[in-house]
């Protein structure tokens, strides 16, 4: 029972002398004295007109739910009158078996006649609590024989058991007042329509309360705000936005106004806004998210599983799982989603650990691991390691679960390892955290540097993401002259301060920043950096796919070629324009030549004999271009067999040189072997009929899928779109799981570092797919609220 506090739920009807009131049955030959209901002094929470609470004699409220097993023993008559109102209802799918492998089935809810037709049971109903077929009718108006109270589950004679009983004198009468008072109930001709229409009011009117509620949760919730304050009580300084938002509705809208005037006169009425309403309300809904996100991945079959793991303010490690599926609509197109479907807390952060608790949540979520055909992790060992890592142990159950280590961290490691290439690198990036450090140590030093620097600020280095100190390099690559400034003024502020620390270093730090390789150094790094970091950028998308990720690689690599033949000479062109701006000799420092000892006396004196420029040519710009080139290579080899098992399909252009070259057949049956979802043969085909028809602006997989779902020609190439849809089917990036993280610190903070797991990861749903949110219906909602549990409440 979830006790509620001041937010109640429904209170027993009473008449002046304190017994229960009779419905609107009263009137019919049931055995019992009519007694007339008046009208209710309190009104009960009946979130579904159709589905109301009963009250018992204790005082305590329960949900007349559809399963005749939940109905109490001894029925008053406007409890009978409510579930009339709704009527039976018929359980279909899968029922259970019993010891001797024998079940109920939906053939029983019909009756056949000589003829071959089919007249329905519409008073036959089955209880799942009880397996246990049970006669609607008999049930409510019957005497106590078994079958009206427990029914029969005797279900090897349970259609000769059926035929007797329906043509019996008991059943037949029992049927003749069910319909009468369900027609009375209909026309509104009951002895008690008036009470109905209240009964009917009040009904509106909480639903109408449960509609504001809700949409002040989800509003909060959407924008990751906190609920409670210091205070739960109206109109309380610091009772939290929650009721905040409920003082403010008040205002305007006159059911809320009504509402919270009536709580606030009776603070121990039912009220709904105690916390423990707001989190099952939250639950409730973040559920209702995930479910239709669930049933969006089982309508498109295929998904790729997309994990990433990071610590809370809690100190628990959060696996945030994410679901990349293809979204195909005949006659609308395709579209490419990517769905978060919840935190896990991973206790265990094994590769064993984090599959287990992966496969659990799949079941949880009644999905299938065998439809799984691309997985994408980032570079830990726990996730991405060759024998123990989750990607190797997924390929052990599912070996069409590809795997594709993340673009974004690839490029990352690759900058990273060309930033490691030399010392004049690691110096360089030194230089600019050390400008960083010095002018944001005070306001007075920033607000130097606001007076000097107006366009781009400076930033701190990124320690993790090292595509994004392309914006520390872009402060320096534009405004070197004002950065100046700005230092010697720093120096003359330290210097009247008497701060001789602050002094020294940023005349040191001028110093260093006004030579010649470092302006050259500057402009190195901003071209290197600009490139990949708007190809990290771009594959950032969900909409991208492995194809496109494959032409932006391949572009890197041609620029990064490129460049090393003519790029450092471009550069000192460059940096030459921004040198004769603020005076800078452009003169390369000498460096003292090596001399090799000779062994023996006989050995020749050659020494090689290097400029300082050539020697800042080749031990930082070749040696760091050359790294990241062999780093692309070597950390994007892991692609290479998804790009023979894919390549084929990229374009229409790669499919007409596929079948130039005669190995359309070889590619086709590849697919086939490893995938097993489509016919090779028939691909061939389609793939052959598809290239000559198709227009010329289709070309992309996207385009290609799109236009076969926005034309309905789907009957043409069935075994084309089926592989198109795995190929946009596989993630590319995790930066759909890093965005979660994002939300899940704004979600968990200090002050709300108890939150429950249940709670905290219905927020992220309901706030990471508040697009899925906003499309609910609040009137699905509100019934299932009330559906969800008993309800007991303080009179």
């Amino acid at each position: 029972m979830l006790h509620h506090g001041t937010a109640g739920g429904p209170s027993k009807w009473q008449d002046s002398e304190g017994e229960g009131l009779q419905g609107p049955e009263a009137d019919l030959p049931l055995g019992k004295p009519r007694q007339v209901p008046r009208a209710p002094t309190k009104s009960p929470l009946l979130i579904s007109g159709a589905m109301p609470f009963t009250t018992s004699s204790s005082g305590n409220s329960f949900l007349i739910g559809d399963d005749p097993a939940h109905w109490p023993e001894k029925l008053k008559d406007s409890e009978r009158c409510s579930i009339v109102q709704k009527g039976p209802v018929q359980l279909r799918g899968d029922f259970p078996q019993n010891t001797q492998g024998r079940r109920f089935t939906s053939t029983h809810y019909f009756l056949n006649m000589k003829n071959g037709e089919k007249i329905q049971r519409s008073w036959l109903v089955y209880s799942k609590t009880k397996d246990r077929a049970v006669c609607f009718c008999c049930r409510l108006f019957g005497d106590k024989q078994r079958f009206c109270t427990d029914g029969t589950n005797d279900w090897k004679n349970v259609s000769a058991f059926l035929k007797e009983h329906e043509k019996s004198a008991d059943h037949l009468a029992n049927m003749a007042v069910w319909r009468t008072l369900q027609q009375r109930l209909q026309t509104g001709k009951a002895i008690d329509h008036v009470n109905q229409e209240l009964f009917v009011n009040e009904v509106n009117k909480w639903r109408e309360i449960l509609k504001r509620l809700i949409a002040i949760i989800t509003h909060l919730a959407e924008r990751n705000l906190a609920f409670r304050g210091h205070s739960e009580k109206l109109y309380e300084y610091g009772n939290g936005n929650f009721l905040g938002q409920v003082q403010l509705m008040a205002q305007f809208d006159p059911v809320m106004r009504d509402h919270v005037k009536r709580v606030a006169e009776k603070p121990h009425s039912e009220s709904y806004f105690s916390k423990m309403i707001q989190n099952e309300i939250i639950c409730l809904v973040g559920s209702c998210v995930t479910n239709t996100i669930v049933q969006r991945v089982k309508k498109s079959k295929y998904f790729s599983v997309i994990m990433d793991c990071t610590p809370d303010v809690s100190h628990d490690e959060q696996l945030s799982v994410v679901l990349r599926i293809v979204d195909c609509n005949p006659g609308e197109g395709v579209s490419i989603h990517e769905h978060f479907v919840g935190f896990l807390v991973a206790e265990d952060t094994t590769g064993k650990g984090l599959l287990n608790l992966f496969l659990g949540h799949l079941q949880t979520l009644d999905l299938d691991l065998a439809d799984c055909r691309g997985q994408s992790y980032d570079n830990g060992s726990n996730m991405q390691g060759k024998k123990q890592g989750v990607q190797s142990r997924v390929l052990e159950l599912n070996s069409k679960a590809l795997c594709v280590p993340c673009a974004s961290h690839t490029l990352n490691l690759v900058v990273g390892d060309a930033a490691k290439s030399s010392v004049t690198a690691l110096s360089f990036f030194g230089l600019l955290q050390r400008l960083y450090a010095i002018f944001s140590a005070s306001v007075h030093r920033w607000t130097i540097l606001q007076k000097h620097v107006t366009y781009f600020t400076i930033k701190p280095l990124s320690t993790t993401r090292w595509e994004a100190r392309v914006e520390s390099v872009k402060a320096v690559r534009y405004q070197l002259p004002e950065i100046l400034d700005a230092l010697t003024a720093l120096r003359e502020y330290a210097e009247e301060k008497q701060d001789s620390e602050c002094a020294s270093n940023a005349n040191g730090i001028h110093k260093e920043m006004k030579k010649w390789p470092f302006l050259v150094s500057t402009v190195v790094w901003y071209n290197v950096l600009f490139h990949i970091n708007k190809v990290s950028k771009l594959l950032q998308s969900p909409k991208v796919s492995v194809e496109v990720m494959r032409r932006e690689v391949l572009a890197v690599m041609a620029f990064l070629k490129d460049y090393r033949e003519d790029g450092f000479n471009s550069a000192k062109t460059d940096a030459r324009e921004i040198a004769e701006k603020i005076d800078l000799e452009m003169a390369w420092p000498e460096v003292r030549q090596r001399k090799k000892k000779r062994q023996f006396e006989y050995e020749g004196r050659e020494e090689t004999v290097c400029t300082a420029e050539e020697n800042f040519r080749r031990e930082f710009f070749l040696h760091m271009v050359d790294t990241t080139l062999v780093t692309v290579r070597e950390r994007f080899s892991n692609m290479e067999g998804v790009f023979e098992l894919y390549g084929f399909l990229y374009s229409t252009d790669q499919m007409q040189n596929v079948m130039q070259g005669k190995e359309l057949d070889e590619c086709c049956h590849r697919l086939e072997k490893k995938m097993n979802d489509i016919d090779a043969e028939d691909l061939k085909q389609e793939i052959i009929h598809a290239v000559k028809a198709f227009p010329p602006h289709v070309s992309s997989p996207f385009q290609m899928l799109d236009y076969v779902y926005r034309e309905n020609i789907l009957d043409t190439y069935p075994n084309l779109s089926i592989a198109l849809r795995l190929l946009l089917s596989l993630p590319v990036t995790v930066a759909s799981g890093e965005r979660s993280f994002s939300s899940l610190k704004r979600l968990k903070t200090y002050l709300r570092s108890t939150m429950s797991q249940d709670r905290l990861s219905a927020l992220a749903v309901i706030s990471i797919e508040h697009e899925i949110t906003k499309t609910l219906d609040m009137d699905s909602v509100i019934t299932k609220f009330a559906e969800a549990k008993a309800r007991r409440v303080r009179l």
